[in-house]
């Protein structure tokens, strides 16, 4: 409907529909714009997580693991707004690597339901790729050999959030039968977006409610009344991504060492 509208009207078609009518390469978005990502990886990313931060537990404080988990709830959410406003940007869909994403993000809004159709652990496998890059700069970053439990409790819960934020903006875009018990709960008391909340950032021209949880958007809110230079953004984006973990982890250490000493 789109590209015939653009055809009658003589205007260029939104970048999208542009990409989405070439082939994917290595480098450069296309077609399919729905990628099949192995499952076995997701689990194997759980496992993986699940056993980092049981660990990380058995080292640390009830205090610790607390401040640990609060903070990665709350700095996630605020990551994910910074990333839906970058691959949300239409220019981004022409950059390497990250364009593909970027096309997956911007196609979803002319198919809010796409989430929905996939199991979970498909929309879970969208990650794979990031997944692997920032374990790989994290295990470097943090020494993982001498890493502290802290350490090790954030690092795995950084995974965890990410399938949570998928899980919460799938649940925002259920209806009927596919709702669960367990996101109508989280979403009635705040720990999820609500459906009615998410649909405000699916009406043109999608510059509301960014945050995948919510809890955050009001700040994405006041940064992007700042600005909304695109380069500003991504540049937020690719520094928090590498470093969000090490700040936390020095930043929870420095509290506990603080009220310890």
């Amino acid at each position: 409907m789109a590209i015939a509208n653009a055809q009658k009207s003589g205007k260029s078609l939104d970048p999208e529909y542009v990409y989405a009518q070439q082939p994917m390469t290595t480098l450069v978005a296309g077609t399919p714009v729905y990628q099949m990502r192995p499952a076995a990886l997701v689990y194997l990313y759980s496992l993986g997580s699940f056993i980092l931060i049981a660990y990380g537990i058995s080292k640390i404080s009830i205090l610790a693991t607390a401040m640990s988990v609060a903070i990665m709830f709350l700095g996630y959410d605020l990551y994910s707004g910074v990333l839906h406003v970058v691959l949300d940007h239409p220019s981004n869909i022409a950059l390497p690597i990250l364009g593909q994403p970027c096309l997956e993000f911007q196609w979803h809004h002319a198919i809010p339901d796409d989430l929905v159709r996939k199991n979970f652990v498909d929309v879970c496998g969208d990650l794979n790729i990031v997944v692997l890059i920032l374990v790989i700069i994290n295990l470097f970053l943090l020494d993982i050999a001498k890493a502290s439990g802290i350490a090790m409790v954030i690092g795995g819960m950084k995974l965890w959030m990410a399938y949570f934020g998928q899980f919460s903006h799938r649940a925002a875009h259920s209806y009927g039968m596919s709702r669960t018990p367990i996101a109508d709960g989280l979403q009635k008391i705040g720990f999820m977006i609500s459906p009615k909340d998410h649909m405000a950032h699916h009406k043109p021209p999608h510059d509301l409610d960014f945050c995948l949880i919510g809890l955050c958007n009001p700040i994405i809110d006041a940064m992007r009344a700042v600005t909304t230079n695109n380069a500003v953004w991504l540049t937020m984006f690719l520094v928090w991504s590498v470093f969000d973990v090490v700040v936390y982890v020095k930043f929870v250490e420095w509290v506990i060492e603080t009220i310890e000493a």
